[in-house]
C-alpha cells in the first residue's frame, strides 16, 4: 500500500477525512476527498485523463520549477557575496529539477504511469516547502510579505493543480504549519505579529480544502458518468448490431417502414427475395408499402387497426411483387418507435402455393367434374353470395330439365348421355352473360341464378337457352342425338334471402313446362 493511499478499512478505522461516502456507483466508491478508493480505479480516472491532469502538471513543473530558479536574481541583489547565496543557487537548482521531472514524467509518450506522477508530484511539493524555509534561514528573517506570498501561493495550488492522493491535501497544510513554527520558534516572531496570518492560513485552507475536494469528487463523477453512457452506448451500439443481424438473417420476410405515409425504410433478405427479387428498391426509401397491396380496402384495414390497436394479424392478405406478380401472404404488423420516428415492422408469410391448394380444393369441392359447372354446393354457395351483394336489385332464377334424357342413356348408353349433358352445358353457357351462376345440381338438371335481372329479362334468356338446345340437334359420335328443355322461371322476392323459395317456384313452373309437352318455359305467377 502506497503511503499518500491508505486502504478503506483503515481510513475507517482511523475515522479519518476519506470516509466512504455514498456515490452514483456502488463498484467504484469515492472518499471524502473526492478521491477514488480503489487504487485500480485511481488509476484508471488518471489514465483516461492523462491529457488534462498531465497539461497541468507540465505547467505546473515547467513555471513553478522555473519561476523558483529565476528567484536566485532576487537572492544575488540582497545576497551578492555572502556566504548564503551559493547555498541558495544550489538549492533552487535542486527544485528546478524537482520541476523539470514533473514535467518530464507528465510529458510520457505511449505508457502513461500514474503512480510514477505522483511520486513526482508529491516530490516537487516537498521540495518547495523544504525550499521556502530554507530560504527564510537564508535570509535570516521574517517577513510578513513572506507569509501572504505562501498563502497565494498554497490558494493557487488549492485551485490549479490536480489532487491525486491524500498527501497532495495533507501537504498543503503542512507547509502553512512549518512557516508558523520556523517563524515562532526560529525567528521568535511575538505570536500577536503572527495572528492574522493564522486567521488568514485557517480560512484559506478550510475553503481551499473543501473547493479542492469537492473539484475532485466532481472530475470522477462525471468521469464515472461518461465511461457509463460510453459503455452504454457500446452495448447499444452492439444490440442494435445484433438486432440488425438477427433483421438480416430471419427466414421471415420483415418489412420496417415509416407509420405515416409507408416509406420502406428498409427490407430484410426474405422480404428483398420475397418483394424485390430484381433489386428494384434495394435503396432505403425508395419504396413505400402502399403499392405491394392488392386491394386498397386491405390496406387501408391494416393502417386504422395499427393506429387504434398497434398491431394486427395475422391476416391473409394479397400483394404484388415489384414486378407486379401476384403474392398471397399472412401478414401481421405491429407500430413501434425506431430511429426517432413512429414505424411500422411488418412480417410476411407467403402462403401462395397454400391458397392455390385451396382453391384447387374448393374449386374440386364446388365443381361438377363431368360439365365443369358449379355442382349443387357450389351454385348454392355462389348464388348466396351474389344475393347478399344484390341490395334489393332484381334477381331471377331458372331451372331446367333435359326432356326424355333416360331415353337416350337408354337407346346410345352412358357415355353418350354423358357427353351429352357437356354440350347441353356448353351451349347453356355461350348464352349467358358474365356474372350469371350455372350449375348442373342434378342428373340432368341445371339451374340458373341471375343477378340484377328481372322477371321479363330472365324468360328472354331462357326462351334463348331453349332455342339454342332444341334448333340445334347435338352430334356425339357421329350420331345426331337430338334434345329439348323444360324450363321454370322465378323471381326471387325482396324478402327473400336464400334462393330456395325461388326454385322451388321456379321447379313447379318447370313441371307445369313438363306437363304442357315439354319444350318450352314456363314463368311462375
Amino acid at each position: 500500500m502506497k503511503f499518500w493511499q491508505r486502504s478503506p478499512a483503515a481510513q475507517a478505522a482511523e475515522g479519518g477525512s476519506d470516509t466512504l461516502l455514498p456515490g452514483p456507483d456502488a463498484a467504484h466508491p469515492i472518499g471524502r476527498l473526492g478521491l477514488f478508493l480503489r487504487a485500480e480505479d485511481e488509476a484508471d480516472y488518471v489514465q483516461a485523463n492523462w491529457a488534462q491532469i498531465a497539461g497541468r502538471l507540465r505547467l505546473l513543473g515547467l513555471v513553478g520549477g522555473g519561476a523558483f530558479f529565476m528567484a536566485s536574481v532576487v537572492d544575488w541583489l540582497h545576497l551578492h557575496g555572502q556566504a548564503p547565496f551559493l547555498g541558495l543557487l544550489a538549492l533552487r537548482l535542486g527544485v528546478l529539477a524537482l520541476g523539470l521531472h514533473l514535467w518530464r514524467t507528465a510529458r510520457a509518450v505511449g505508457v502513461h504511469s500514474p503512480v510514477a506522477l505522483r511520486y513526482a508530484l508529491i516530490l516537487f511539493e516537498l521540495g518547495v516547502i523544504v525550499a521556502f524555509r530554507l530560504v527564510n534561514v537564508g535570509y535570516g528573517n521574517y517577513s510578513p510579505n513572506q507569509g501572504l506570498s505562501a498563502l497565494l501561493m498554497t490558494l493557487a495550488f488549492y485551485a490549479f493543480v490536480p489532487m491525486l492522493a491524500p498527501a497532495n491535501f495533507w501537504l498543503l497544510p503542512l507547509a502553512t504549519l512549518t512557516l508558523l513554527a520556523q517563524s515562532l520558534w526560529w525567528f521568535e516572531v511575538p505570536m500577536k505579529e503572527l495572528a492574522t496570518l493564522l486567521v488568514m492560513a485557517t480560512f484559506v485552507h478550510i475553503l481551499g480544502w473543501a473547493a479542492a475536494a469537492q473539484n475532485a469528487r466532481g472530475r470522477r463523477l462525471a468521469w464515472l458518468d461518461s465511461r457509463r453512457l460510453a459503455r452504454e452506448m457500446k452495448e447499444r451500439r452492439a444490440a442494435e448490431s445484433n438486432l440488425q443481424h438477427l433483421f438480416e438473417v430471419c427466414p421471415v420476410p420483415l418489412v420496417l417502414s415509416a407509420q405515416d405515409d409507408g416509406l420502406v425504410l428498409r427490407f430484410n433478405q426474405a422480404a428483398q427475395n420475397l418483394l424485390d427479387p430484381a433489386g428494384r428498391f434495394s435503396e432505403p426509401g425508395t419504396a413505400w408499402a402502399g403499392e405491394f397491396y392488392v386491394d386498397a380496402q386491405v390496406r387501408q384495414q391494416v393502417g386504422e387497426a395499427l393506429r387504434a390497436r398497434g398491431q394486427v394479424g395475422p391476416m391473409d392478405a394479397r400483394l404484388r411483387s415489384a414486378e407486379g406478380d401476384p403474392i398471397h401472404v399472412m401478414l401481421a404488423a405491429r407500430s413501434l418507435h425506431f430511429d426517432g420516428q413512429d414505424a411500422v415492422l411488418t412480417s410476411l408469410v407467403e402462403i401462395t402455393e397454400r391458397k392455390r391448394r385451396e382453391l384447387r380444393l374448393a374449386r374440386l369441392v364446388q365443381t361438377d367434374a363431368l360439365t365443369g359447372l358449379y355442382n349443387r354446393t357450389g351454385f348454392f354457395e355462389r348464388s348466396q353470395a351474389l344475393l347478399a351483394k344484390a341490395d334489393r336489385a332484381d334477381c331471377s332464377v331458372l331451372l331446367m330439365d333435359a326432356d326424355h334424357f333416360k331415353r337416350v342413356n337408354d337407346t346410345y348408353g352412358h357415355a353418350v348421355g354423358d357427353v351429352v349433358l357437356q354440350q347441353i352445358a356448353s351451349r347453356m353457357s355461350t348464352v349467358l352473360r358474365e356474372g350469371d351462376v350455372l350449375g348442373r345440381i342434378g342428373g340432368e338438371e341445371f339451374a340458373v341464378f341471375l343477378p340484377n335481372t328481372s322477371k321479363r329479362a330472365a324468360r328472354l334468356l331462357a326462351e334463348r337457352i331453349r332455342q339454342i338446345v332444341d334448333r340445334h340437334a347435338l352430334r356425339v359420335q357421329g350420331q345426331r342425338v337430338p334434345m329439348s328443355l323444360s324450363i321454370g322461371v322465378a323471381l326471387v322476392l325482396p324478402t327473400e334471402r336464400t334462393v330456395d323459395a325461388a326454385l322451388s317456384r321456379a321447379d313447379a313452373a318447370m313441371y307445369r313446362a313438363k306437363q304442357s309437352g315439354r319444350n318450352r318455359v314456363e314463368v311462375s305467377a
